[in-house]
Parts: C-alpha cells; sequence; structure tokens
C-alpha cells in the first residue's frame, strides 16, 4: 500500500521525511517558523536559476532548510545535493539522505572553511549559496578553489548575502543603534562580514567566472509586516533599490575552465595585515 503525506497546511506542500516511504516526518516543512518567514526570499532566488533545473545535479551550500533544493526536485533536477556546515545541533546530524514527494537529498555535514566540498571535479551543474559567505570566520579561499574545482565548464553560480548598505542598517547607524549582530552561543551562526555589491563583484572576478546577472532582494526574513512592505517599496523605487535588504549575483563558469589554484584573495575583501606589534 502507498503512503500519502499529509500536506502542509500551507498548501505548498513542502515537507522533508526520514524516510523513502514518507512516513517518518523531519522538523522541515511549510509550517516552519523560519520557512514561513524566508520563503518569499527563497522563492525569488529560486526563481533566478529555475530554468537551469532540467536535468542538473544542483548542489547548495549551507541548504539548510533544504527547500531550494525540493523545489529543484519538482523542477526537474535529476540530483539534489546539501551541504551543512555550522556546528549547531542540527537535528539532521547523521542522516545522509532525506526525502520529499518530488525525490531524495543527499546530505553532506562539513565544514567548508576547513574541508573541501564532497563533490568530484565537474559535477555540479548549479551551485548555491545563499546567505552562507557572511557567517565564514576568515576570507573563503578554501570554497572559491572548491567551488571552481566542482563547478562544470559552463556551470551556475548563485550567490547571495545581507547587503551592508541596506536602509536597516543605516538608519540603525542614524539612530546611534549597532548594526553588528550580538554574540551568539553557536558562533557560525552569527554573521561576520555582510558585503557590498562591489565586494561581491569582487568575489566573482576573483573566481575567474563570467557574470551572469546581479541584483537585489527585497525580503527580509522578519515575522513583522513593516519591514516586509517597506523594504518592497525601496526596491520598487530606482536609486533607492541598492539599499535593499539583499543582494544577489549570478555567475557563469566559462566553458574554457580555468584549473589553476587561487592562492591571493583580492584586496577589496582581503587585508594581509596581521595583529602583531612591532
Amino acid at each position: 500500500m502507498v503512503h500519502t503525506p499529509p500536506p502542509a497546511s500551507d498548501g505548498n506542500g513542502f515537507r522533508l521525511f526520514f524516510d523513502s516511504e514518507l512516513t517518518r516526518p523531519t522538523p522541515y516543512d511549510g509550517d516552519g517558523d523560519y520557512i514561513g518567514m524566508a520563503r518569499p526570499r527563497l522563492d525569488r532566488t529560486f526563481r533566478l536559476i529555475e530554468r537551469y533545473m532540467p536535468g542538473a545535479h544542483v548542489a547548495d551550500i549551507g541548504a539548510s532548510p533544504f527547500y531550494l533544493l525540493d523545489r529543484a526536485l519538482a523542477a526537474g533536477a535529476r540530483q539534489a545535493s546539501g551541504v551543512y556546515f555550522a556546528h549547531d545541533a542540527h537535528p539532521l546530524k547523521g542522516c545522509d539522505r532525506i526525502y520529499s514527494r518530488h525525490g531524495s537529498i543527499a546530505l553532506h555535514h562539513s565544514n567548508i572553511e576547513d574541508e573541501d566540498l564532497p563533490f568530484a571535479d565537474d559535477d555540479v551543474d548549479v551551485l548555491t549559496a545563499c546567505e552562507i559567505l557572511e557567517h565564514c570566520e576568515y576570507f573563503p579561499l578554501r570554497f572559491a578553489n572548491e567551488v571552481r574545482r566542482v563547478l562544470k565548464p559552463g556551470g551556475l553560480l548563485c550567490i547571495t548575502v545581507p547587503n551592508v548598505a541596506s536602509v536597516a542598517n543605516i538608519g540603525k547607524l542614524l539612530l546611534g543603534q549597532n548594526i553588528y549582530m550580538k554574540y551568539r552561543a553557536d558562533p557560525t551562526g552569527r554573521h561576520k562580514h555582510e558585503y557590498t555589491m562591489r565586494q561581491l563583484r569582487a568575489f566573482v572576478d576573483f573566481l575567474g567566472m563570467d557574470m551572469a546577472g546581479a541584483g537585489v532582494l527585497p525580503f527580509v526574513t522578519s515575522h513583522r509586516a513593516l519591514p516586509r512592505l517597506a523594504y518592497r517599496a525601496v526596491a520598487a523605487t530606482p536609486v533607492l533599490r541598492r539599499y535593499s535588504p539583499k543582494i544577489y549575483v549570478l555567475a557563469r563558469q566559462p566553458l574554457d575552465k580555468d584549473r589553476t589554484h587561487l592562492t591571493t584573495p583580492p584586496r577589496a575583501l582581503f587585508d594581509a595585515v596581521e595583529s602583531i606589534e612591532a
């Protein structure tokens, strides 16, 4: 007998399971608190890459809450892989695969700052890193080299990060408030470096990839209606768009792929000065 899982109450149907029979639900579904707040941003991000999904191996760095990968499978991806790298008490630690009504998602638990990505050379068609780079303790040099290694010639990279020049940050500074996050029990969950668009473009140049698109995302991860409405208005206004809460780039791996190892980070994002008194 085929078991049919109950639909998520929001009608979207997003729900992940520990087993292929879809009988043992994970904590990840359409009713989740984070999904409820982040879905507009995730849906907008997915629309940026949706046309590349059919037949693709899609890898999402950071992955949780795995919503993008489920949407990738629904849109025809042949393989979905998630890399989770935080050191918190993740509910899927120990799992190497989870399931939805659209297929299975392979899980990998590794630290992108200390370990190589768990993929073969030229294995990935589309690689996403959404709201990830701001959590890196150091300049993501290893990650940069690994992206170049695993992404196929002609493959697509999608990066989204918080915009340090957002209206909210500017307003906080004008009010004398701190734009930096509080210290946290889990340091990987804290933002270490937020980006400007110029810096994000510099990172793509450093990767040696071709810019395929760049822009803003007008969505904040918040239950409050006022910030959501305010940022949509900002994103719809010329000039003010640059002060939206999130920024993104799409980059294309050249068909003639550069396989040299990157060693020196770009000056726009890295300073080699050490904290040693002369």
